[in-house]
């Protein structure tokens, strides 16, 4: 090689590596960015990926502890939630973001049931029989399940927002709210877990970390890639009030993600997480759902 050329590829190679750490060290701001009346629709899935291992809800223990011992109640409530559970697989979920007043975006997600023949459920032909009650609370659970709003910045406006609805609020579309830079962490504004004054605990703790893992040019566009590492455990027991005597009552629920965020367009472009919860005592279940938006 002469002078020339290794001169050449020597600027070349030079001008590289500084673009890619100017990327890599820069801080970056993360900003909701929708035009007036622009409508950014991600289709949501919220799927049980673990069915071998899946345990639906068996509150059983619970009833007991406040005295009903109506074993036969006990049955038909889990037959109930399989066919509850099994009539959400026929749901499609969307989201909507709209900006609808400066600076703040409205968040929309809606339950649509793909199942277009299935009978519709009425006054006349609605009772509490076990054939019609997992179409029927289908039914009543189509529509909107999440109405809230984040600002531009991510940070949550809809302050309001119930908690269950908040935490998918924030799991889905809460930002940092400031300048980050890769290896920043931070945490989001979620309550997972939550017991009443008759839970006695004896061992609780909680990991709330996301962090920006990278930041890359990727055809011209700056991607940021977030990692969410987010887990609740809480221990105890449950004291009824019935005076029945207490109960154990162990709940672990965690969240797994990675999510991409452009930077020029102000939204995700790829978000894809786990989220487990099990339980154990007085309620059992064991679930582990992918959630995952998909731009339309």
């Amino acid at each position: 090689m002469n002078l020339k050329k290794f001169l050449f590829s020597f600027l070349l190679m030079s001008i590289s590596c500084g673009a890619f750490a100017q990327v890599k060290d820069s801080a970056v701001f993360l900003k909701w960015k929708l035009k007036p009346g622009e409508i950014v629709t991600y289709k949501t899935e919220m799927r049980e990926i673990d069915t071998a291992s899946h345990k639906d809800i068996d509150m059983s223990g619970m009833f007991r502890a406040i005295g009903n011992k109506d074993t036969s109640k006990f049955a038909e409530m889990r037959q109930i939630i399989a066919k509850v559970n099994k009539e959400i697989q026929n749901f499609d979920m969307i989201t909507q973001l709209t900006e609808k007043h400066k600076g703040v975006i409205s968040v929309e997600m809606m339950a649509i049931n793909k199942d277009k023949s299935a009978p519709k459920i009425t006054a006349k032909n609605a009772d509490d029989s076990l054939k019609n009650i997992g179409k029927l609370l289908s039914q009543l659970t189509t529509g909107v399940k999440l109405r809230g709003a984040v600002n531009e910045d991510g940070s949550i406006q809809s302050f309001y927002t119930k908690n269950d609805q908040r935490n998918l609020l924030s799991i889905f579309f809460e930002l940092p709210a400031k300048s980050i830079k890769v290896g920043d962490t931070w945490a989001l504004d979620v309550h997972l877990l939550s017991a009443d004054e008759y839970f006695v605990c004896d061992s609780a703790f909680k990991r709330n970390i996301v962090t920006l893992v990278a930041l890359e040019n990727i055809n011209g566009e700056h991607i940021a890639t977030l990692k969410y590492d987010i887990l609740e455990y809480m221990h105890g027991d449950f004291k009824s009030p019935m005076g029945e005597g207490a109960q154990q009552l162990m709940m672990k629920m965690s969240h797994q993600a990675i999510a991409r965020f452009s930077i020029e367009k102000g939204r995700w472009v790829f978000y894809e997480g786990v989220m487990s919860l099990s339980s154990s005592g007085m309620m059992t279940s064991k679930s582990t759902k992918k959630l995952s938006l998909v731009f339309n």
